[in-house]
């Protein structure tokens, strides 16, 4: 009963997986002939950023949002996809776009996001930092170009093999680590998103795991997968919540940006009338008080800083 109970969950799955991939090649066109539209669109991708939801919203710090203002373009490509009976569709790329700025040299910036799972069952996002060429101060204060230098050095696997270092055992291992230790989580950088790596799992680990979890649901009686919780994250994992703000940024930003888009200007529009009738309506108030020998009136605070201000 059990082992039928499990082929039917896997069936599911692969369904599921199916019209993920199939739903991506149908809509991707679309996708790519609204990015042509919002060109014509003054300061749309702020403006959405500015209505995003709480998972990215709560990582934006006060020092990120005049870079974010430069934003012109966000593309969320699926690109392990071949085609719609092929590929991956879990693994993702994020391009972001800016416009010239005095922040940074850059005016694209891509990370890629693969989908991975481990022998122990674990399965989710892993990717590699991306550098960002500053032009002044660095908005994650250091913490990218550490991460930046530790990938480099585990590229270097031969050497390290050889040399019997384990991760742990690198000197830019340690030096990451202690600056994250050191540096509370909410005063991060949105820009840190950028140096996310995950668990450390290869793509040729990641087949085997597939493979041998796919037989065990297909052979009777085959051992259990394991239903472990997700391992902790290594100590120089700088942006613990990458995959939380990747997921929001491609499955709810990205495909309802018009409708945070037009949200935005409909609230407003919204504001701009209801502060015309206060303006009006403290215009007669004041010549009324005037009239009466009354002449003092309390200003209205400033609304808060947002992006697309």
């Amino acid at each position: 009963m059990y082992d039928t109970l499990a082929r039917i969950e896997s069936q599911l799955a692969a369904i599921e997986l199916d019209y993920l991939r199939r739903t991506y090649v149908a809509l991707r066109p679309k996708f790519l002939e609204r990015a042509t539209a919002i060109t014509e669109i003054p300061d749309f991708w702020s403006t959405v950023i500015d209505e995003a939801p709480a998972e990215i919203d709560q990582r934006i710090q006060p020092r990120d949002i005049p870079a974010l203002k430069c934003l012109t373009g966000l593309d969320v490509e699926r690109f392990e996809v071949r085609d719609a009976d092929s590929g991956e569709p879990r693994s993702i790329k994020i391009t972001l776009t800016f416009k010239p700025n005095e922040w940074f040299f850059d005016t694209k910036v891509e990370k890629r996001y693969y989908w991975r799972m481990s022998e122990n069952g674990w399965s989710g996002l892993v990717s590699q930092p991306v550098k960002i060429r500053w032009k002044q101060k660095d908005l994650t204060d250091g913490l990218l170009d550490l991460a930046v230098n530790l990938w480099k050095k585990e590229l270097d696997r031969e050497t390290n093999v050889r040399e019997g270092r384990d991760l742990e055992s690198l000197e830019e291992y340690q030096v990451l680590a202690d600056k994250v230790q050191r540096t509370p989580q909410d005063a991060i950088s949105f820009f840190a998103f950028l140096g996310f790596r995950g668990h450390r799992i290869s793509a040729e680990e990641s087949a085997a795991a597939m493979e041998n979890a796919q037989s065990n649901v297909e052979v009777p009686g085959g051992p259990e997968r394991p239903n472990e919780d997700p391992p902790p994250l290594p100590d120089s994992e700088m942006y613990p919540h990458g995959e939380e703000v990747v997921v929001a940024l491609c499955e709810d930003l990205y495909p309802g940006a018009t409708h945070y888009f037009t949200t935005a200007k409909q609230r407003d529009t919204k504001v701009s009338d209801q502060e015309l009738v206060s303006d009006v309506s403290n215009s007669d108030d004041s010549l009324n008080a005037n009239a009466f020998g009354h002449g003092e009136h309390q200003r209205r605070p400033n609304k808060k800083a947002r992006i697309s201000a």
